[in-house]
Formats: structure tokens, sequence, C-alpha cells
């Protein structure tokens, strides 16, 4: 259509109403467009998509849509926004004087259409979303005006490879229902358990296999790489080290005495501010809530401490390392399910990863050590292999502990068991009404063994993969003491995680 002929875009209103004039020449537009879809002349339009952009902008503007029906769209929304900014009004002023009473009818057949597309600028994409239908749908049509030689992928496969690279690794691992073991390397390819003779799998209504209790696995090596191939968080990695102290005071886990004895016992290990310190935490997670099924999973989530005291408690530094299944409690089983991540953390610690730092654009071998463990009393028998139940829970005490019955209760009570660790010369240890009666303390604490002790006396005994009978064993020799069979140890000085290797 030739510039003479548009005269009809520029007088679309006549008084309050539209002018017929612009409502004939929006006719002859859109019969024009239909008759010529595609022109090679580069001066005329070239797409369907253009033109019915084009006679949107024309009927938005034109007044049409101060009705009802787009008032309804919010004070917020662009597309009202745009109008009263071409009519010269402001937001205020669109909502000030109160409409004319008149019968209220339905739009038109020529209407209609415009309409619909105001019910999907309101429409969300998806409940909760901020994105409508019309505003995504315009999006995805906006890539049809890429040049042809843009280098965005042709397929949909070819998109989800690129985007695979944003992705970390993890690993689906086969247990048995009971928590005996893992159907992992030399077990990979057992279809019943070798410690109960338990199915690995049951079988679907259309004949299928399905595992009956999956680990999920998510390796920390890949995400503590991660931490340094991204600039800014690569350069707080060495925050422990190039920051000043204050004697005195614990502003920092590096200010502990576990981080200090670490630094003594392995000078080579500290030798490298970007080797990294982890602390390992688990509980029960009731996914469900008090108002769902009985199902309780155990996250497994470790933290590198080597960032500032504002950053290392952090949700996106709290790492999913394990994702142990429920039901129910793992209990005893919990280093089975443990075996993965203490495997790959022996890696780091004893060889380590061929890792790039950003920050100073070198690569460099990545270590990384466990310095504690976070979780209430009863995970940490868990965790540790110690019963932390009975006479002899005391992970200290051990079998020198003073715990006693009670005679009517039936349980087990710890009081007056730790004046023992009192100074000597401490009134407490003379009171005999302030603990038990007539009672005073002239005992000695007993020794807290090291790592190393604490694994002569634990690695002869029988493992849980060994099968039933090596656990009636194992509960009729070790009534009230170390109730687990532990075969692994990862221990750093006077620290010492029992786990499975």
């Amino acid at each position: 259509m030739k510039r003479k002929e548009r005269s009809w875009m520029y007088e679309r209103k006549v008084g309050n109403s539209i002018n017929p004039e612009f409502l004939k020449g929006v006719d002859e537009f859109l019969k024009y467009v239909e008759d010529h879809p595609e022109s090679s002349n580069p001066n005329e339009i070239r797409s369907n998509f253009i033109c019915i952009a084009a006679v949107f902008y024309l009927i938005t503007t034109s007044g049409c849509v101060m009705g009802k029906g787009f008032q309804e769209l919010g004070e917020s929304n662009e597309y009202r926004e745009m109008v009263l900014d071409a009519f010269g009004q402001s937001q205020d002023q669109g909502h000030s004087e109160e409409p004319p009473v008149s019968l209220e009818e339905e739009p038109n057949a020529q209407a209609k259409p415009f309409f619909d597309l105001l019910r999907a600028s309101e429409q969300p994409l998806y409940e909760g979303s901020s994105l409508y239908v019309l505003e995504m749908a315009s999006r995805i049509s906006s890539l049809k005006s890429i040049p042809n030689n843009n280098h965005m992928a042709e397929t949909f496969y070819e998109v989800k490879k690129i985007v695979k690279g944003l992705e970390l690794p993890h690993e689906k691992i086969h247990a048995c229902p009971k928590g005996c073991m893992l159907f992992l390397k030399d077990d990979a390819q057992l279809s019943t358990c070798r410690v109960c003779g338990s199915d690995r799998y049951k079988k679907t209504s259309k004949g299928s296999l399905v595992p009956l209790n999956v680990l999920f696995y998510f390796p920390i090596t890949p995400r503590l790489q991660r931490l340094f191939a991204t600039k800014n968080i690569s350069e707080e990695m060495t925050w422990h080290a190039k920051n000043p102290r204050v004697q005195g005071t614990m502003a920092h886990p590096s200010d502990s005495e576990a981080w200090k004895h670490l630094d003594s016992c392995f000078p080579e290990f500290a030798s490298e501010p970007r080797n990294v310190r982890l602390g390992l935490c688990t509980d029960g997670f009731a996914p469900h809530g008090q108002f769902g099924g009985q199902y309780s999973c155990w996250p497994v989530i470790l933290t590198p401490y080597n960032l500032p005291p504002s950053m290392c408690m952090k949700r996106q530094f709290m790492f999913l390392s394990l994702l142990v299944p429920g039901p129910k409690n793992p209990k005893g089983n919990l280093d089975v399910y443990m075996q993965p991540l203490i495997h790959e953390l022996k890696q780091l610690w004893e060889v380590g990863a061929n890792t790039y730092d950003i920050s100073r654009k070198q690569n460099f071998n990545l270590r990384a050590a466990i310095l504690w463990t976070v979780n209430d009393f009863p995970a940490y028998g868990m965790l540790s292999g110690w019963t932390t139940a009975g006479k002899k829970a005391c992970p200290y005490c051990m079998e020198k502990s003073k715990a006693f019955w009670l005679e009517n209760g039936g349980k087990v009570s710890w009081f007056d068991c730790h004046r023992q660790f009192l100074p000597t010369n401490h009134p407490f240890r003379n009171s005999k009404n302030a603990f038990c009666k007539n009672k005073v303390e002239k005992g000695s604490p007993p020794h807290i063994m090291s790592g190393e002790e604490l694994w002569e006396c634990v690695k002869n005994l029988p493992k849980a993969t060994d099968g039933p009978e090596a656990l009636k064993r194992l509960k009729n020799e070790k009534k009230g003491g170390s109730s687990k069979a532990l075969y692994g140890t990862f221990h750093i000085g006077n620290i010492c995680l029992f786990v499975t290797t």
C-alpha cells in the first residue's frame, strides 16, 4: 500500500467515536495482507506476523480499548500504559471520570478477536507465573526476526546439548530394600541382596523391572571445582588465610582448635590455602510434613568453610551430597549408604582433583578434608557407629560410664556422671547434697582416645556385609558397646569419623 493511501491511520477518532474511515482502512489493510502474503519488494511488508502486529498497534491506539476489557489489565500492564500514553492521558485521568451510564453490549464480531488478545494478556502462563500467555507468544514469535546467519541451534536436541553444560552430575545407585548393601562396583549386576537375599527389583503390571530402593548421590568434587571456576567466589575461597584474625575471639571456623590442629598435623595440606575444609551434617526430613504419609528421608549435606562468615552458611553453599531414601530411618545402615561419598572424600584427601582457579588463572591440585560433623545425638550414633542408647551411650566415658538404671522408671540415667571431668579442686566435687546424696567425687576422667586408638578397638569387628550371622555374633559380643560393624576410617588428629569404605 502506498504512503498516500495511509492517511486513514492518522485520523482514528471523530469526537469520542471511532472514525468509520479508519475502520474501512483497517479492513482494506487486512485484505491487502491476505492477497500479498509474501512480497519480493523489500520496502513492502514481508510476513503475516508483522502485519498482524501492525494491526494490533493500530487498534490498540485507536481508543476502542478504553473500555472495561482493557482496564481489567491492571495498573502495571504495559499494554494499558502504552494506550494511555498514546492518548496523552495519565493513569489517574483514565480512572478519575465516571463512565457514562449506558447499556452494556457484547463486543461485535470485529472487536471480539482483540478482546481475546486482552484475555491472553491477563492469563498467566501457569499458576504463579509472572509471564502471561500473550507475552510468551510474542517472545517466541520474535525469534523469527533473527538473521539467517545466526548461531542458534536448529533442533531442540541441539539446544538440550548446549544447556546440558549447566548441569552438575548425579548418580542413582540401587540399594537393598533393607539397607544391607549397595548394588555398586562388583555388586552392580546382582539381582538380590547378598546379605539378606531381598530382591533388588519389583515387576510392574507391564512387565518392566523397577528398583525397590534408590540412593541419589551428588558428587562433591564438581561442585567444589565450580566454586573456583566462578571469579567472585574463587577469590573468597582463600578468605580464611588472607584476612587478619583477632586473638582471643572466634569469628570464623578457622579460629577453632580443630582447624588449628589440622594445620599443625598436616602442614603440607595447610600450606595450600585453596584446600577445602568441610563440615558434614545430616538429619531426618519428612517431605510430606505432618499431614502427608509417614516417610522420612535423610539428606547428607556438605558445607565448605573456606568462605567468609557472611557466605559459608548461605543456602547456595550447602551442597546436598546424598539423599538416603525412606520410608524409615536408616539407623545402623547409614554407613552403607555413605560408601560413595566416603570413597570420594578419601580420593580428595589422598590424591586430590585437578582444578582451575579463575581468580589466579592457574590450575592446582584441590584437596579436601572433613573437620567435623554437625548433628543431634541420635544422628551422631548413626554417623560414628557408637550406640547412643544404654549405659555406655557416652562416647567419652564408654565402658567407664557411671550411668545407672532407674529402679522405678526402667530407664538409664546419666545424672551425676560428669563431675569427674571437673578440676580436682572444684567445690562441686565435695558437694553431698547438690548431686547424688552423700556422694563425693574423687575420680579422674577417662582417657580420651585418639583416632588411631579408636581404630584399633574396632578394626577387627565383623563387617555388615558379612551376613546376618556375623551381625548376631557382633550383638552378642558387644552388648551395650559399639553395635555397628565399622570397617573404615577417615581421621584427622583426634577427630575420627568411622564410615564404610
